[in-house]
């Protein structure tokens, strides 16, 4: 009997790739914020981008083209920005610095697309600067809109939408077997034993405020169920055809989830939207210093007199996404 792993396969497709090599890619953003007295700001982020062997006690190897994460960046340009570019044996250093008339102008000055379709992953800034009396307060966002949440949503609702295309591609599977069911038993076995209750289970968790440690492995679960609905599906499918063995109806399913699998795929890279963040091979981690004029009063961090720093990873920006914030007022 065929193994009932096709869509699951074809819908998490690194989990079927090897590891090459563990060569790793580490991506590091530091992003520097200082507000000064009379309310303009210093701005720094750094881009540091390696490509390293772990079992060679991380050296850095050659860093190819399809894996420079950084050109999905948009980098600020025009005065009063400076560029500044370092490149080396399985490294790219990006520095870009500026002093802004305002904190406030620091928004979007991070902004990264994976697609020219997808939504992109960028900060949003607001700042409250009262230089005359010592009030400075700031807050920063980093939000990623194109979650794997993202993609399990737009996935389910375009698997609803294939029935007929997996209809024929079973249909063509079965063709030299003389038995195929009605096109509209198939297409309605389709929908009832996978593409509703996937749907209904991604829907279910699409509705709630964030993407976090129980989310992601809820999101995993309703991945694993597919290997059990697709059994579902066949057992559907070789009731409607008795005369065939239930090896050749698991056959023909496998070949017709196999391409539907490959078209959901298409799409969802277009479209710019992760599967499965936990098995890329490569690593984003921020760094955000703050540092104020004033003492810092009050922030969501570890705060040192008046400097105030947070570090957090990639799969932090989905959902409501990363927030960094402070209150500085002189004593």
């Amino acid at each position: 009997m065929t193994s009932p792993h096709a869509l699951r396969r074809f819908l998490l497709p690194l989990l079927a790739l090897p590891l090459a090599g563990c060569i790793e890619t580490q991506l590091t953003v530091e992003l520097f914020t200082q507000i000064h007295a009379d309310g303009t700001c210093t701005r720094r982020i750094e881009y540091r981008l390696e490509r390293v062997d772990p079992d060679k006690g991380n050296t850095r190897v050659v860093l190819r083209p399809e894996d420079d994460v950084l050109r999905l960046h948009r980098f600020p340009s025009g005065d009063p920005w400076l560029l500044r570019e370092e490149t080396d044996t399985g490294l790219r250093v990006v520095v870009l610095e500026a002093l802004l008339p305002s904190p406030a102008l620091v928004d979007g000055d991070y902004f990264r697309v994976r697609t020219p379709r997808a939504q992109p992953a960028r900060n949003y800034v607001s700042a409250f600067v009262d230089a005359e009396h010592g009030v400075y307060e700031y807050q920063e966002v980093l939000r990623d809109p194109a979650s794997p949440l993202a993609a399990a949503r737009a996935l389910s609702r375009a698997a609803l939408k294939r029935d007929e295309a997996f209809a024929e591609s079973f249909a063509l599977a079965l063709a030299g077997s003389g038995v195929v069911p009605r096109e509209s038993d198939v297409r309605r076995a389709y929908r009832e034993r996978l593409a509703e209750p996937f749907a209904r289970e991604v829907a279910e968790l699409a509705e709630r405020p964030f993407y976090g440690p129980r989310e992601r492995r809820e999101l995993d679960q309703v991945y694993d169920r597919l290997d059990t609905r697709q059994k579902a599906l066949s057992a559907r499918l070789s009731a409607l055809a008795r005369d065939l063995a239930a090896e050749a109806v698991d056959a023909g399913v496998e070949a017709a989830l196999n391409e539907t699998g490959e078209s959901l795929l298409a799409q969802l890279d277009a479209a710019g939207l992760p599967l499965a963040t936990e098995l890329r091979q490569l690593r984003v981690h921020f760094r955000a210093t703050l540092v104020m004029p004033v003492p810092i009063l009050r922030a969501n961090a570890c705060v040192s007199g008046d400097s105030a720093v947070w570090e957090f990873d990639d799969e932090d920006l989905f959902g409501r996404g990363f927030e960094m914030k402070a209150f500085a007022a002189a004593r």
